[in-house]
């Protein structure tokens, strides 16, 4: 599910210099349609992930990759930019319940000990449908066009989903649980109180805005800084998300490894956090190289990093959450605020683009975000996270 879904949002990071001479737009308006889907995406991120923890994981994940990929054949059916965007909309429609699906998933069927690499490899799904995406849609391009890359995806989705609702299962010790209380206004309240689950926040929506920056601009960042064409600007994105995927499961492995060795205390999950934080940082190096080698190991190690510090992170709110039968929801209201600060990032960086003709700035934001979201989760994750008042 997360390789089509980034797949799906490769698709249009990779079509977007041919689909910008066709409607004719400037680096700002690139900026805002790649932002697009993110408009519903973020809005739905909490209802749909409360609705999940009402139907389950079966129905929600078939119903949810049903919704975009058929937005992705509407989106190769578009005869202008308004069409379009609104096909992006739907697509934000269908992708809002995926993570709180994936971290429904993790945490009724991994282990606890292992929850942040089962959370890291699953992560790697973004990277390698990042690759996947953008090397398929990169020749599916040249030979075919950007409507043909639209409407194959599409229909791989459909696809998956029919297989999902055949062979999905919730485990059984899930299946007989007793009516739960409902995911009230004041359970929200009671997680914003909580200093663990700010800090959590505050990695997740720092890291959310360097995850959209790259997926919405790395390819033509490498065809503006190494002058190359759509098929080998292909290459190397991919090979930069692949190499990225293979480095977060080593890297998320090893630190849990030392991290655990004297045995599990969710909290000090933190430390790999702020470690992996720390290497993603790594990506403010740019502005000072100009040529391939440097700037592909840069990005693959920073995005190595990211996806490995996301996943120790996500693994410590399923961790700490003490409601387990909510994590689908909290997770919606983590991704709600974290999106709502995600969405920016294609925008913001249009307009810097615009104004500067560099990516140098963004850059720089980003290392410099980093690096202060690291030092606040070794500051405040420590307790349990409970969506309870304090008595």
């Amino acid at each position: 599910m997360y390789v089509i879904s980034y797949g799906d949002r490769a698709a249009l990071s990779i079509a977007l210099p041919t689909l910008g001479k066709e409607f004719t737009l400037s680096p700002v308006q690139m900026g805002w349609v790649s932002s697009s889907f993110l408009w519903s995406y973020f809005l739905l991120n909490l209802p749909s992930t409360m609705l999940l923890d009402r139907k389950g994981a079966r129905l929600i994940g078939s119903l949810a990759v049903s919704i975009w990929s058929f937005a992705m054949l509407l989106g190769g059916m578009a005869h202008n930019i308004t069409q379009f965007l609104m096909t992006r909309v739907l697509l934000g429609v269908g992708e809002a319940p995926t993570f709180g699906v994936g971290a429904t998933v993790v945490r009724n069927w991994a282990l606890p000990k292992e929850r942040g690499s089962v959370m890291t490899i699953l992560l790697t799904g973004m990277q390698l449908g990042l690759a996947g995406g953008t090397i398929a849609g990169a020749y599916l391009i040249a030979f075919f066009g950007w409507r043909f890359e639209f409407m194959a995806l599409g229909v791989i989705g459909l696809v998956w989903a029919a297989i999902w609702w055949l062979v999905y299962r919730a485990p059984a010790h899930r299946t007989s649980l007793p009516a739960r209380a409902p995911f009230s206004l004041e359970s929200i309240r009671n997680l914003f109180r909580s200093r663990s689950f700010l800090g959590i926040l505050v990695v997740q929506c720092t890291q959310n805005y360097l995850n959209f920056l790259v997926m919405s601009w790395m390819p033509l960042y490498l065809i503006h800084e190494l002058h190359i064409d759509i098929t080998g600007t292909g290459n190397r994105t991919a090979l930069c998300y692949l190499a990225a995927a293979a480095g977060a499961i080593v890297i998320g492995r090893i630190l849990e490894h030392f991290t655990f060795r004297n045995g599990i205390h969710p909290p000090r999950r933190r430390f790999i956090v702020a470690a992996c934080l720390g290497g993603a940082a790594t990506i403010g190096f740019l502005p000072r190289f100009h040529t391939m080698t440097p700037i592909l190991l840069i990005l693959g190690g920073s995005l190595a990093c990211l996806i490995a510090a996301n996943g120790a992170n996500t693994a410590l709110l399923t961790d700490l959450v003490e409601d387990g039968d909510k994590i689908g929801t909290v997770t919606g209201v983590t991704l709600t605020c974290s999106n709502s600060l995600g969405l920016f990032a294609p925008i913001v960086t249009g307009y810097i683009v615009s104004y500067t003709g560099r990516f140098d700035m963004a850059w720089y934001m980003c290392s410099a975000a980093l690096i202060g979201a690291g030092l606040l989760s070794l500051l405040l994750v420590r307790a349990p996270i409970s969506m309870q008042r304090a008595p």
